[in-house]
C-alpha cells in the first residue's frame, strides 16, 4: 500500500494523512474509490464529477482536483484500487476548510471474476450521509460487513430507520422483483457510483422504493462496485437466487476493460 498528496500540482509520496487533519479527527472528508486495471483508471472522469458535486455542496467548491492519477500509481501497468480522499485539513471543527488531497493506493484484484455473494440483513438502522456522499465517518459500513461476515456471508444488506432498502455495506445493490430490475433511489440514501450508473445505461432497471417485502420477492441480485465491477448474489438471507448476470458482466469485461 502506498500513500499520496496533491500539492503543487503533482502527485507526491507521503506518510499518510497528519493527526491534526480534520478528515482524521472528525471524519470529516469525501472521497472515491477509482479501481485501476493494469495502469488504467476506470470511470476516471465520472469518478471526479462525483467528488467536484460532493466539494460543491459542502461549499468546498474551491478547490482544484487533479485532472488524472498520473504519477499517484508509482507508474507501470499496475492494478488495484486507489482510494482518493478531499479532507478539511488541519483546524478546529468551526474554522475555514484549508482542504487537502489525499490518495491511498493499493494492489487487489479489480474486475468481475468474484465468485456470487452471500448477502445477510444488517439488523442495525443505517443513516446514510447527506447527498450519498461517501466520507470518512464509514464507520457503519464496516460494522455491517464485519457484521455479516461473522455470519458466514460476504456482504451486508442496509435500511435506513424507516424501513427503506439503501444499499449493501461495500456497493449497491440491483434486485429483480416481479420481473423488474430494480435499485434504491437515491434519494433514499443510495451511494450514486459509478459501476451503478453504468449499469442503468446496460439494462431496463429502474430506481425504486425498496422494503424487506421487495427483497423477500427477490429472484436475483447483484452487487455493483468500483473494484469488483458487477457481482451476482447467490443468496440473501439464506435463500437461494439465480446468478445469471453473465451476459452484463461480459459487457463490462469488454466495455469497460476491454477485455475479448
Amino acid at each position: 500500500m502506498s500513500a499520496w498528496t496533491f500539492c503543487g500540482g503533482r502527485w507526491t509520496p507521503c506518510g499518510g494523512i497528519p493527526l491534526e487533519d480534520r478528515g482524521f479527527r472528525y471524519g470529516m472528508s469525501v472521497f472515491e474509490t477509482v479501481a485501476i486495471f493494469r495502469g488504467t483508471p476506470l470511470f476516471f472522469e465520472a469518478h471526479r464529477e462525483r467528488l467536484a458535486r460532493a466539494l460543491g455542496e459542502l461549499g468546498w467548491a474551491g478547490m482544484v482536483l487533479p485532472e488524472s492519477l498520473a504519477g499517484g500509481l508509482g507508474g507501470g501497468e499496475v492494478t488495484g484500487v486507489f482510494r482518493w480522499y478531499v479532507t478539511a485539513g488541519p483546524g478546529g471543527p468551526g474554522e475555514d476548510i484549508a482542504g487537502e488531497i489525499y490518495g491511498i493506493f493499493e494492489e487487489a484484484e479489480v474486475g468481475t471474476d468474484f465468485p456470487a455473494a452471500r448477502i445477510a440483513t444488517c439488523g442495525a438502522p443505517y443513516l446514510s450521509a447527506p447527498g450519498g456522499w461517501k466520507t470518512g465517518n464509514y464507520w457503519q459500513n464496516v460494522r455491517a460487513w464485519a457484521e455479516a461476515r461473522s455470519c458466514g456471508a460476504d456482504e451486508a444488506l442496509l435500511f435506513e430507520p424507516s424501513g427503506s432498502l439503501v444499499s449493501a455495506s461495500m456497493g449497491n445493490l440491483f434486485l429483480e422483483v416481479d420481473g423488474r430490475w430494480q435499485t434504491p433511489a437515491l434519494g433514499r440514501g443510495a451511494r450514486d457510483g459509478v459501476v451503478r450508473a453504468w449499469v442503468l445505461g446496460q439494462l431496463p432497471a429502474e430506481e425504486a422504493w425498496l422494503d424487506a417485502e421487495s427483497v423477500r420477492r427477490a429472484t436475483a441480485a447483484f452487487v455493483t462496485g468500483s473494484r469488483a465491477g458487477v457481482r451476482a448474489v447467490c443468496e440473501i438471507d439464506g435463500r437461494p437466487l439465480r446468478t445469471d448476470v453473465t451476459r452484463l458482466q461480459d459487457t463490462y469485461r469488454r466495455d469497460v476493460l476491454f477485455l475479448r
